[in-house]
C-alpha cells in the first residue's frame, strides 16, 4: 500500500529494511508523514500510531481520507487544465488560516474538498511550487511558469484517459483502469489502513508528547526531517539540528533518522547509506548519499552500505 500521489523524498524504497530494524512495536510515531510512505509499509499495525506534519495541506488530506474518501475522491477527479490548476493554486492558499484552525482539533474530520483539490494539483504539478504551506499564495501558476504533465507516463488522478496524450500508466490515485479497481476503492483501502491512525498538524515535537511513557524499548520513532543543507527548496537547518538533539537524547527508543551523510554526528548508532549504488562497491559515503540511523535499542543489526 502507498500513498495516491507522488512526493518527493518519500522512502518507500528503503521502507522493508527501517521495519527491519525497527522490529515489532507497540507505539509507532512519525512527525514527518508526508506521503506516509514507511507507516504504510509496516509489517504490522502498531496499537498506537501517530503521524504528523508541519503541512496543513498534507494533514487535512490523510484526516479527511480517514473520515470520507468517498468525498475526497469525487473532488480529486478531475481533468488536468493548467488554468484551474493556477486558480486552484491560489483558492488552497487561501484558506491555510482556516484549515490550521480545523487541524488543532484532533477530533476534526478533515476537509474533504480541500484534500480532493490538493490530491489533483499534487499529481498534476511539476517540480517546486504546488501548495507549499509558508510560501506566499503568489499570482497562480502563471506568475511561475508553471505547466501541467501532460505527457504519455501519466501522473495519479489524470492517469485515467479523460485527457488525451495521458495513459493508464499513472502514478497516483488513478492508476487503474480496469478490473474494477478505481480511486475510490484505492482510497477505501487507505481509509481503512488509516482508520485509527492519528494525524496532527504544527511542530513536529506535537506528535512526541505523552505517546511512549511506560513502553519504552517498544516504541518505533521514524524522523525524516527537511535535509540540512539541500538546497533552497527542503533546507531546514534549525529543524535538522533540532531532530538530531532529540534522537541522541533518546536512543532508548527504536529511532531511525534519515538524512544526508555528514548532517548528523550520532555516536554509538548503526548508519545505512543507501541512495548511491557506487556505496555497494567503494564502502563510503559523500555527502550526496542518503543515510539511515539506528539508535542502540533497534533490536540486531551492525552498520551496512547499500
Amino acid at each position: 500500500m502507498n500513498a495516491p500521489f507522488p512526493y518527493f523524498g518519500g522512502k518507500s524504497k528503503i521502507a522493508p529494511l527501517i521495519w527491519q530494524r525497527l522490529g515489532r512495536v507497540d507505539q509507532y510515531i512519525e512527525p514527518f508523514a508526508g506521503s506516509m510512505a514507511v507507516l504504510l509499509a509496516a509489517p504490522r499495525r502498531a496499537s498506537l500510531e501517530v503521524v504528523g506534519d508541519a503541512s496543513g495541506f498534507i494533514a487535512n488530506f490523510w484526516r479527511s481520507v480517514i473520515h470520507d474518501h468517498t468525498a475526497v475522491a469525487r473532488w480529486a477527479d478531475y481533468p488536468v487544465s493548467h488554468v484551474d490548476l493556477g486558480a486552484r493554486h491560489g483558492w488552497l492558499m487561501a484558506r491555510r488560516e482556516a484549515l490550521a484552525e480545523g487541524l488543532a482539533d484532533p477530533e476534526w474530520p478533515g476537509d474533504a474538498k480541500v484534500a480532493g483539490w490538493w490530491l489533483w494539483g499534487q499529481c498534476c504539478w511539476i517540480g517546486r511550487g504546488w501548495c507549499e504551506w509558508s510560501r506566499n499564495a503568489g499570482m497562480g501558476v502563471q506568475a511561475i511558469g508553471q505547466v501541467p504533465h501532460v505527457s504519455d507516463a501519466g501522473r495519479g488522478v489524470q492517469a485515467i484517459g479523460q485527457v488525451p496524450h495521458v495513459s493508464g500508466a499513472g502514478m497516483g490515485v488513478q492508476m487503474w483502469t480496469s478490473g474494477g479497481r478505481t480511486a475510490l476503492a484505492r482510497l477505501g483501502r487507505l481509509a481503512a489502513r488509516l482508520e485509527r491512525v492519528r494525524v496532527i498538524h504544527g511542530d513536529w515535537t506535537r506528535t512526541l508528547n505523552h505517546h511512549y511513557g511506560k513502553h519504552m524499548g517498544h516504541v518505533g520513532v521514524f524522523l525524516d526531517p527537511p535535509y540540512d543543507g539541500f538546497g533552497s527548496l527542503y533546507s531546514d537547518q534549525a529543524v535538522a539540528a533540532d531532530v538530531g538533539t532529540w534522537a541522541r537524547e533518546h536512543g532508548h527508543l527504536r529511532v531511525c533518522l534519515a538524512g544526508h551523510a555528514g548532517d548528523y554526528e550520532m555516536p554509538g548508532w548503526d548508519a545505512v547509506a543507501w541512495s548511491r549504488p557506487r556505496n555497494t562497491y567503494s564502502g563510503s559515503a559523500t555527502k550526496d548519499d542518503e543515510m539511515l540511523w539506528f539508535s542502540p535499542a533497534c533490536p540486531g543489526g551492525q552498520a551496512v552500505l547499500l
